[in-house]
């Protein structure tokens, strides 16, 4: 990410301001641990859901926070952040919040964090980057996408050494753990 922080994270991760409380509450551990460690935080720049409360986190400890956001959702945007990307399609945004991180987080979302998810392991399945990839799955959330993968396997659609693309942790202490790894390498 531009400016001060020398890795960057980049989180995806749902807007909807339904999420479980204990979602927020990684949501706001990951913002925070982010920032303490003088990464940076790259992310979706809305101000809801558990996108805002990760960088309302950030924030709030000091963190340089970078958002990427469509335009039709502008009157959703986080105007606290260190810089925001408005941008006018979903392949901008994607590729904005893919090149700002050094590893990527996707906590709880829906479809847009799906998709998001999707893209940034295709392109570690066909080597074009070898940044960690971590799933922060609390009570199971991302169980049913992981028994996907093993089918995939199973049915010989996917080769088993893919499995290994994607780390799995309960928390956002588990995350970073796994961030550590990279960011100290």
């Amino acid at each position: 990410m531009e400016g001060d922080a020398g890795f960057t994270v980049t989180v995806y991760a749902g807007s909807r301001r339904q999420s479980p409380p204990a979602y927020v509450k990684i949501a706001r551990e990951l913002g925070k641990a982010i920032a303490e460690r003088g990464w940076g935080l790259a992310y979706g720049g809305a101000n809801i859901g558990l996108m805002g409360e990760c960088a309302d986190a950030a924030l709030a400890a000091g963190g340089q926070v970078h958002g990427v956001i469509l335009d039709t959702f502008s009157r959703v945007a986080h105007q606290g952040l260190h810089a925001l990307e408005v941008v006018d399609n979903m392949r901008e945004r994607k590729a904005g919040l893919a090149h700002r991180g050094d590893a990527f987080v996707a906590l709880p979302g829906g479809f847009g964090t799906l998709e998001e998810l999707s893209e940034i392991l295709v392109e570690r399945q066909l080597a074009h980057h070898q940044k960690p990839l971590v799933l922060v799955s609390p009570d199971g959330f991302w169980d049913p996408l992981l028994a996907q993968f093993e089918r995939m396997v199973k049915d010989g659609l996917l080769k088993p050494k893919y499995l290994s693309i994607v780390s799995v942790v309960p928390n956002a202490e588990g995350a970073i753990e796994v961030l550590s790894e990279s960011a100290d390498g």
